[in-house]
């Protein structure tokens, strides 16, 4: 006898177990909504960071910007506030250079008043007249005294400039130029020189500041005259020498004007700066003498 054997239809059961279909169905939806929801918001999210970027990038040009313009705007607003300074300042350096011309023309004839008094004092006797001369002839070796005689000019101008063009340091009469006139001169035979009415001494130095050539530390204007006093010949002397044939080839390379000329009377002022005779004597604290 064979029992009846139960079956169950599907149709008609009031409860049933999930198929296994419909759980690898369910995991499916659920597994693609949470990886579809990530992947939607992934642009945005990548998106973030490059937005920040640009907004941070936006805003250093911005500060940037603005940091500009209110420098720009600084700048204009002193504007006038500098030109009154440069102007002030000007006018000192003017006011400061009027007044040592008139103490050197004060020194000058201060020192006629010494020689004259000298002369003067030094008549009595032959031992007196000798040493009168000695004084005079260590004066115009040191520069310390005016000279007069024969002598040469070389006078040395910059390159000419084309209007609209910016010329070119070695265009212009460097220190270096007229230290050949003057080494050149020396060479030669000549008695005292000045540059530009600075009359030059064993002390006596040549050189440059920026674009200004300075003699005795005063700074010069160009055109630059070198005169010097000595045999009458002394140009023809000077035109022999290496200093000069330097000088003409630096003239007919870099177009620098270069004359020089026999003169028959040259007066040349003494010295302005002091002498090893002029120092002073500073103090201390005890009223004694260094």
């Amino acid at each position: 006898m064979s029992l009846p054997t139960a079956e169950t239809d599907p149709s008609t059961s009031g409860s049933q177990r999930p198929r296994a279909r419909d759980s690898i169905n369910l995991l499916a939806q659920i597994t693609d909504a949470a990886v579809t929801s990530d992947y939607a918001d992934l642009p945005e999210q990548v998106h973030r960071p490059r937005r920040a970027r640009v907004l941070v990038a936006t805003a250093a040009l911005a500060l940037a910007g603005f940091v500009l313009a209110l420098g720009l705007d600084s700048r204009v607003l002193n504007a006038p506030i500098i030109n009154e300074q440069r102007a002030a300042l000007r006018e000192r350096i003017e006011v400061a250079d009027a007044r040592n011309e008139e103490l050197t023309a004060d020194v000058a004839a201060r020192r006629a008043e010494i020689v004259t008094a000298r002369e003067a004092s030094l008549t009595a006797s032959l031992a007196d007249r000798v040493l009168a001369e000695q004084i005079e002839t260590l004066e115009v070796a040191t520069g310390y005294a005016a000279v007069q005689g024969p002598g040469t000019g070389i006078t040395m101008t910059d390159a000419p400039i084309e209007e609209g063009t910016q010329g070119n340091d070695i265009e212009r009469v460097l220190d270096s130029d007229v230290q050949l006139a003057v080494n050149g001169l020396w060479s030669v035979g000549a008695e005292a020189i000045a540059v530009n009415g600075q009359r030059l001494t064993a002390q006596s130095a040549i050189r440059s500041a920026g674009d200004a050539i300075l003699v005795n530390y005063r700074p010069l204007k160009p055109p630059y005259v070198v005169a010097a006093i000595g045999p009458r010949d002394l140009a023809d002397r000077f035109a022999e020498t290496p200093d000069a044939q330097e000088l003409a080839s630096i003239s007919q390379q870099f177009g620098i004007g270069l004359e020089t000329a026999s003169v028959g009377n040259i007066t040349l002022l003494s010295a302005t700066s002091p002498l090893p005779g002029d120092a002073e004597v500073v103090e201390d604290d005890e009223g004694e003498g260094p």
